[in-house]
């Protein structure tokens, strides 16, 4: 792919820049991210090829912009109780997962595994997403609820999977029981442990 570093110059219009996010953002939802294509986002944003590609060089740059316009990044709320707030993260995973933008995107992953530069402002929305997550955790560890020494990142991609998988590769109903149950697994301690953490005491040795 081409580099996606900014050209030096006469600054991006926002006039131009709201246009074309707003063509792509129609198309995106008209045509899906395969069934676009950057010359159709310039004809329906009203601007040249030339104008369009010295900004984004390809589609991936367009559609990541895209989904960072978009993007949903709420605050889990401190409501005092540990289990509530976990199953709140959950939801926000199970509303995350049902967004249109799912197969968006794993589409754009994909087309941009080795271009950082293009991913990079969508992956700080997840991870913004995730700082509210890790906030309601440490919430539950300063509680007692959950142990110090819990991986947080790896448990929250454990649900994160569970979510995407069932609603994208395996559609299959979510049930509310489930939900609960990986909750009460993590309030009961049986959660992935970072490295170095000691033994568990109910964890034999060796």
């Amino acid at each position: 792919m081409a580099s996606t570093a900014r050209p030096a110059g006469r600054p991006r219009s926002e006039e131009v820049r709201d246009r074309v996010i707003g063509a792509a953002e129609e198309l995106l939802d008209e045509s899906g991210y395969l069934g676009m294509t950057m010359d159709e986002i310039a004809v329906r944003a009203k601007v040249s090829k030339k104008t369009l590609y010295r900004w984004w060089p390809h589609k991936a740059a367009v559609i990541a912009d895209v989904l960072v316009a978009r993007a949903d990044v709420r605050a889990v709320p401190d409501v005092g109780d540990t289990r509530a707030e976990l199953l709140i993260v959950c939801d926000y995973i199970d509303d995350f997962s049902r967004a249109r933008d799912v197969f968006s995107r794993l589409c754009l992953t994909e087309a941009a595994a080795e271009e950082s530069a293009v991913l990079q402002s969508f992956l700080d929305v997840v991870l913004h997403r995730r700082d509210h997550a890790r906030a309601a955790f440490q919430r539950g560890i300063a509680r007692g609820d959950l142990p110090p020494d819990i991986d947080t990142d790896a448990l929250l991609d454990l649900w994160n999977g569970f979510f995407v998988y069932r609603r994208s590769f395996r559609p299959a109903p979510i049930r509310e029981e489930t939900v609960h149950q990986f909750v009460d697994l993590a309030l009961a301690g049986h959660v992935p442990r970072l490295p170095g953490s000691a033994p568990r005491k109910d964890t034999p040795e060796g």
